[in-house]
């Protein structure tokens, strides 16, 4: 074999490390776009007007409701994203690492350090229920 075709280690190694960090890039850039895409799309959610009060759970908030006043938060756990969905002694837990919030949404228990993140939205009502849009998180 010819001596000026041969490849050194350095070199080697080099484009080597460049083909892994294509796949890492892909998986990142797809990640960052699915929630960017996400965080932006309009979602609307229809409660009943019998709804009682208390902490309700619907895929992407978590609906706090006391009398009239209705309170809408992020199911998103601040620590690595996990959907909460369960309430244990008045407390929403995240079922990944067992971060606890109140119902207020603040932060009691880590691993996560921040509060849920508080939604705003616009109330719409109809007949038989009510109407609620919010830009999605």
């Amino acid at each position: 074999m010819d001596m000026n075709n041969k490849i050194n280690r350095k070199k080697f190694f080099k484009w080597a490390s460049l083909a892994l960090l294509i796949p890492f890039y892909k998986i990142w850039q797809s990640a960052v776009f699915r929630n960017k895409a996400f965080s932006s799309s309009p979602q609307t959610l229809e409660i009943e007007s019998g709804l009682p009060d208390g902490i309700h759970f619907f895929n992407r908030v978590i609906l706090i409701k006391e009398n009239d006043n209705i309170k809408l938060l992020s199911s998103k756990c601040t620590h690595l994203g996990c959907k909460i969905d369960k309430i244990e002694n008045g407390e929403l837990v995240c079922p990944c690492h067992g971060s606890r919030y109140d119902s207020n949404g603040s932060a009691i228990k880590g691993p996560a350090m921040k509060s849920l993140q508080e939604i705003e939205y616009r109330k719409e009502r109809i007949e038989g229920g009510i109407i609620m849009r919010f830009e999605g998180r």
